[in-house]
């Protein structure tokens, strides 16, 4: 047998790889790899890929947030009111972050100080914002011409092809790599996920992570929703209604645990462009919006086998017969 050790491919190697080559088929056989083409795969990606971060530190803690989606209406709907109000991005932009952190806070206080199941609180709220849109929000929310004062920085580029709002999104990623990977936070939210019961007999307070877990996903969110708002003239909160499912699909395909406690956000990074990917590929052969939502179910049902599956037996099978083989 022998002793040099086989490196061994992670989940996210592996996905970095399927992400590679997806890229390498679509330049192949469209026009995806045109300066255009780059740009605007950047430019839609970089939303998603900060809102699948903050929706897998949810889930890590074995929670999920269903209403990510609607809380993005509000923080557009935010930015562009305080735009047409004359406020300048020096206090729209955290006015509209500050919205999307205390929605999401409300949710994860609901949660903790009723026992009530997260998805279940989400899900509520999602329908609670719906109904706000449409009865409180003078024409449900929609804004327009709200100018280059609006729309400079998520039109901005860096030599011409990189997208400030892509810029924006790789420094959120590799700053919340880092904090999961090597600081105490990360390693409790872990524990949390992970068991409950061990992380109190460590002197965790599970409560306390968990609140403060949702308010950086709304956080998150905040941002998130900016870099998409930021790129259009005009606002309607509604667009962002079932954009959850974006972001869901991102995380778990990209290995975070649905039950809690394991997953890293380079996975989810790369589940963000992942997805985004087919569904430029789906766009390129002529399916329709609803096949795409379509699709993102299907690969949330795969990912979820994919995690709960049990493959040890087949891989001890592997095993030996590669021992055998030598």
């Amino acid at each position: 047998m022998s002793l040099i050790k086989k490196p061994k491919l992670t989940r996210e190697g592996l996905l970095a790889i399927i992400v590679a080559a997806f890229i390498l088929f679509l330049s192949l056989t469209t026009n995806f790899s045109s300066k255009s083409g780059i740009y605007s795969f950047m430019l839609d990606v970089s939303p998603t890929m900060v809102a699948a971060i903050g929706l897998s530190m949810i889930i890590f803690t074995g929670n999920i947030d269903i209403s990510a989606g609607t809380i993005s209406g509000f923080v557009a709907y935010t930015a562009g009111a305080l735009v047409k109000a004359g406020a300048p991005m020096i206090i729209f932009v955290p006015a509209a972050i500050l919205v999307g952190t205390l929605l999401a806070g409300l949710n994860g206080y609901l949660t903790v100080k009723f026992k009530v199941p997260s998805i279940v609180v989400t899900l509520a709220m999602n329908m609670v914002h719906v109904g706000f849109y449409a009865t409180f929000l003078p024409q449900s929310g929609w804004i327009e011409n709200l100018g280059p004062r609006f729309t400079w920085f998520g039109r901005a580029r860096l030599f011409g092809i990189i997208p400030y709002t892509f810029l924006v999104a790789v420094v959120v990623a590799a700053i919340f790599i880092f904090i999961m990977a090597y600081s105490k936070f990360g390693k409790k939210l872990y524990a949390v996920g992970g068991n409950v019961q061990s992380a109190v007999y460590s002197g965790i307070n599970p409560d306390r992570i968990v609140i403060k877990v949702f308010f950086i996903e709304g956080f998150l969110i905040g941002i998130s929703a900016l870099l998409r708002a930021l790129t259009r003239n005009e606002v309607m909160p509604s667009m962002f209604i079932g954009r959850e499912l974006f972001f869901i699909s991102a995380a778990l395909v990209g290995g975070v645990s649905i039950f809690g406690g394991s997953g890293k956000i380079t996975g989810a990074v790369l589940g963000a462009m992942f997805v985004y990917l087919i569904t430029i590929a789906m766009i390129y052969l002529g399916f329709q919006d609803y096949y795409q939502f379509a699709l993102q179910g299907i690969i949330i049902l795969i990912a979820v086998f994919i995690t709960v599956a049990d493959f040890s037996n087949w891989k001890k099978k592997r095993l030996k017969a590669s021992e055998g083989a030598v």
